[in-house]
C-alpha cells in the first residue's frame, strides 16, 4: 500500500476539523488552536485510515455517506437492546443466561472488522471478546438472544457489509459455539 497523497491528508484534516467545530461549538482562539493541533496530530498518525491509497476518493466518499446513513439503524438497535437488557434485569422472571457465541464472517478489511466488533459491543447485552481473522468471539448476556441476533438475523453484519461493499452475502444458517 502506498502512502496517502498530500491531497488526502488535507482532506482528512478538513473532515476532522469540521467534526471538531461541530462537536465543540466554540469559535474562540483557544478552541480553534486546540482543534488545529489535535486534528493535525490525528491526521499525521492515522491519515491513511480515512482515504487508503489503494482506494479511490469517490469510493471512500460513498462508504462514508453509507456509514452516516447506517448510524440511525445502529442507534435504533442500541436503543432496542438497552430496553431489552433493562427489562431482563428489572423483571424477575426474564432469563439471564450468559454464554459465548462465535460469529464467522467473510470480512477481510480491518476497518470493517473493527466497525462490526464495535457495533456488537455498543449493543447492550453483547461484548466482542476476541477477533481472529473473520471470526468474532462474543459474550452475550442471554446466549439464545445473542445467537438469534448474531447468527440467524445477522442484521448488523448485513448492514455493515452493505456499507463497506464487502462480503455482501453473509454465511447463512451457521451456528458457532465454544
Amino acid at each position: 500500500m502506498k502512502r496517502p497523497s498530500v491531497y488526502q491528508y488535507i482532506l482528512t484534516f478538513a473532515i476532522l476539523m469540521l467534526f471538531w467545530y461541530i462537536l465543540s461549538g466554540y469559535l474562540e482562539f483557544f478552541y480553534i488552536g486546540a482543534g488545529i493541533v489535535c486534528c493535525g496530530i490525528v491526521t499525521l498518525i492515522s491519515g491513511d485510515l480515512v482515504f487508503r491509497s489503494d482506494v479511490r476518493i469517490a469510493r471512500s466518499a460513498h462508504v462514508f455517506i453509507r456509514f452516516i446513513l447506517y448510524i440511525p439503524r445502529l442507534l435504533a438497535a442500541i436503543l432496542h437492546a438497552n430496553l431489552d437488557v433493562a427489562y431482563r434485569v428489572l423483571h424477575p422472571e426474564m432469563p439471564i443466561d450468559p454464554g459465548i457465541v462465535t460469529v464467522d464472517t467473510p470480512f477481510r478489511g480491518d476497518v470493517l472488522r473493527t466497525s462490526f466488533a464495535n457495533a456488537v459491543t455498543l449493543t447492550p447485552g453483547t461484548v466482542t471478546v476476541d477477533v481472529i481473522d473473520g471470526r468474532f468471539i462474543v459474550h452475550a448476556l442471554v446466549r439464545e438472544a445473542g445467537e438469534e441476533d448474531l447468527l440467524k438475523g445477522r442484521s448488523i453484519e448485513r448492514d455493515l457489509a452493505r456499507v463497506f461493499g464487502e462480503g455482501d452475502q453473509p454465511p447463512s444458517g451457521e451456528t458457532g459455539d465454544l
